[in-house]
């Protein structure tokens, strides 16, 4: 299942969730193109061992990590997520707070990841962290968002649209699931970043719901200027 956009965000121009993208996207071709790309995962990805035997000297990779990503389905997966579920947040909290807190949201991906595996000596890299404490919070503030999806079924594809909590949940449950099962090191994939991320945005999105006095009206007020229209279900067939 992917989902490519939402019924809250019709017609925001989202212009940190842009910024991101294009630095992203940047980062990542510049790597490419020049051949530097091994290079700038060693030296500016995210190492565990390395920062635990001097921190302060690879701390800078906590927030570089974020940028560089492996190849471009790796590049293409978070801005696919960043794009669907990042939308909504910005317009919530307003373009400058979405853009701290992001690149913050991605630091403790990594220091999750740090604190199961201190000694680990592979690299990591990806905005994963960042963007999947993005969907945790989202989880938490918009459940009931409807979130368009595409099922694919080759050569058949279908448009439905989910209620954002039963996206999330499935979603979630299956980073929980792989990472029980040690599937990372299978398919590269640092599942205890996803885990300990969408954890500590739910957490954020909790406390801001319950200790801010103005977050029920501001979500009230939201919910009630979110017009978009949820697209029907359609079915293609090869001719």
């Amino acid at each position: 299942m992917l989902p490519y956009a939402d019924n809250l965000t019709h017609g925001f121009r989202s212009p940190a969730v842009w910024a991101l993208l294009a630095l992203m996207i940047a980062v990542t071709a510049t790597g490419e193109l020049s051949g530097l790309h091994r290079t700038l995962i060693i030296d500016l990805g995210f190492t565990p061992v390395l920062f635990s035997i001097q921190p302060w000297r690879h701390v800078h990779t906590l927030v570089t990590a974020s940028l560089l990503h492996s190849d471009v389905f790796h590049l293409a997966g978070n801005c696919l997520f960043l794009w669907v579920f990042g939308r909504s947040l910005e317009r919530l909290f307003g373009w400058w707070r979405f853009a701290l807190v992001f690149p913050f949201m991605g630091v403790m991906g990594f220091v999750v990841h740090w604190l199961l595996s201190p000694a680990s000596h592979v690299p990591v890299i990806g905005a994963s962290g960042a963007v999947t404490a993005l969907l945790g919070a989202y989880l938490v503030l918009f459940p009931h968002a409807r979130m368009r999806t595409l099922i694919l079924y080759l050569p058949f594809w279908k448009r439905i649209a989910l209620p954002a909590w039963a996206f999330l949940g499935y979603w979630g449950g299956l980073q929980v699931v792989s990472l029980a099962l040690g599937m990372g090191e299978a398919d590269g994939i640092a599942y205890a970043v996803h885990v300990g991320a969408f954890a500590l945005g739910m957490m954020v999105a909790v406390i801001w719901k319950t200790s801010y006095p103005a977050a029920e009206e501001e979500l009230e007020a939201f919910v009630d200027t979110s017009f978009a229209v949820t697209a029907p279900a359609r079915v293609s067939r090869p001719r």
